[in-house]
């Protein structure tokens, strides 16, 4: 039935009294306890972590160019290698390309108590992920990735995610990463601050892609696909020109995907 225009204007004039809010009862405190293997190593990791002194830059990516590389490679992929590209498959690709033009970030610190102090860098690129999995957070590598193409990445990514879900990752798939990614972006979030950990000397994180206004060339506006990066790494043995300048490479590579054939082997 139609609504009474009275009644509806008496039940929006100033002096109507508001409906009653409902009790708002505080559930039970509780402890819990953490016990399993994964919560109890990311307690112990992150401890360490925050001993360390670190700085973080961040940067805008503009990611329209890699996103219609993707788009355009995506039937092709499927159809020859029988897998789909991701755009984080193309992000550990150009990490490896700019560790190869700054190979200093690609090291981890050494004893604290070391004297004189050291670091190690390492040779292969061994990139960290960071997946989230029904278990909580795991951070499986992938290894040498210097040497792999963007669908032997896509395929290791792959296999890491689904024996990480099924908590099956191996120890030999946790241990040696030399830097991280975390593309938490695709959960949700503009620029994330992420702690670097196992000593390595720097993880990035990358925020979710927005579609938002930017000039071209000739100073007119245009709709661009853009997403922020934050770099964050150890002070102690990088200062903040190298990580900006590794952080210039991977910007370059990621906006740039042509300036891939002239640097991979």
């Amino acid at each position: 039935a139609p609504a009474d225009p009275a009644a509806a204007a008496e039940a929006a004039a100033p002096g109507a009294a508001a409906p009653p809010r409902p009790t708002v009862r505080p559930g039970e405190d509780k402890v819990v306890q953490i016990t399993d293997g994964v919560g109890k190593g990311m307690v112990k990791s992150m401890g360490e972590a925050v001993k360390t002194p670190i700085m973080a830059l961040g940067e805008e990516i503009d990611m329209t160019t890699m996103l219609a590389v993707q788009k355009s490679l995506k039937a092709s992929a499927e159809k020859t290698y029988g897998t789909k590209v991701t755009i984080t498959s193309f992000m550990i690709k150009a990490i490896s390309l700019a560790l190869a033009e700054h190979p200093i970030i690609n090291s981890k610190f050494g004893a604290a108590d070391a004297n004189p102090p050291e670091y190690t860098m390492f040779g292969n690129h061994n990139i960290s992920v960071a997946i989230d999995t029904p278990h909580g957070l795991v951070v499986p590598n992938i290894k040498d990735v210097g040497n792999l193409n963007v669908i032997e990445i896509q395929r290791e990514l792959v296999r890491l995610a689904a024996d990480a879900k099924a908590n099956k990752l191996a120890l030999k798939d946790i241990q040696g990463g030399t830097i991280t990614l975390s593309n938490i972006g695709v959960i949700g979030t503009k620029d994330p601050r992420p702690i670097p950990f196992d000593r390595q000397a720097v993880i990035g994180a990358t925020g979710r892609t927005m579609t938002l206004p930017r000039y071209n060339d000739k100073m007119q506006l245009e709709p661009r696909q853009v997403m922020m990066i934050r770099w964050v790494g150890d002070h102690r043995h990088l200062d903040g020109a190298t990580l900006a300048r590794f952080s210039n490479s991977f910007k370059k590579f990621m906006e740039s995907p042509g300036e891939w054939t002239l640097t991979m082997r």
